[in-house]
């Protein structure tokens, strides 16, 4: 994988280096929603980026020969507060569990945690994972895959950009590899929900099966 982020969907944010920290999930608002509740809603219609895909094709050990497969499809994550937000310096490191469902090419559900950290500019850098649990087309049967991801947002337009790398898969997704872009919006929740914050979007990328 590359050292750095590709550049946001709006063009605005500053690239990073890459932040792989071994956090069991997704997704940008939503650290400034905790921040400013009443000035977070009048952004979060504001659709936001998520998964800058680096290259276009797998990276694969050579003796996992294959074609790579288009994925595509939609996803509907759940937000909680992990822990209360506490500050660091002049950051504000904020923790989320996450739960939720996809369909399409990946189609089940996901449950992980997200770390937030909200810099003085507004800017959020961000890493987590989820492991996901459902069936893939392709595939008969049903198995899990961790998804890890990194990213970068701003906290002000609520645009986000990550990229996410799935493995380890077992069961009917032993020995599949995937990576993946999304763009979605985060929404205020529905008061039935019991999460903190929602989102929906979609996904697409690239997945490859091995032998």
């Amino acid at each position: 994988m590359e050292d750095e982020l590709r550049e946001p969907c709006d063009g605005n944010l500053q690239k990073i280096p890459e932040l792989w920290l071994p956090v069991p999930l997704e997704v940008g608002m939503k650290t400034y929603f905790w921040l400013n509740q009443n000035r977070l809603l009048s952004h979060l219609r504001t659709s936001f980026c998520v998964l800058a895909i680096a290259g276009g094709s797998l990276t694969l050990p050579s003796a996992e020969a294959g074609t790579p497969q288009p994925a595509s499809g939609q996803f509907f994550p759940c937000f909680n507060y992990a822990t209360a937000p506490v500050q660091v310096g002049e950051d504000l490191i904020i923790s989320f569990n996450i739960t939720g469902t996809s369909n399409g090419t990946f189609t089940g559900s996901v449950i992980g945690t997200e770390l937030d950290v909200v810099h003085p500019d507004g800017s959020i850098t961000l890493h987590g994972s989820i492991l996901f649990t459902g069936s893939v087309t392709g595939r008969s049967g049903t198995g899990t895959m961790l998804f890890s991801y990194q990213g970068i947002g701003n906290a002000v337009t609520g645009h986000e950009n990550l990229r996410f790398v799935g493995t380890q898969g077992t069961g009917a997704l032993a020995g599949t590899y995937a990576q993946l872009t999304a763009e979605g919006n985060v929404i205020p929740p529905d008061p039935n929900s019991g999460c903190d914050l929602q989102a929906a979007g979609t996904y697409s990328g690239q997945i490859l099966f091995g032998p």
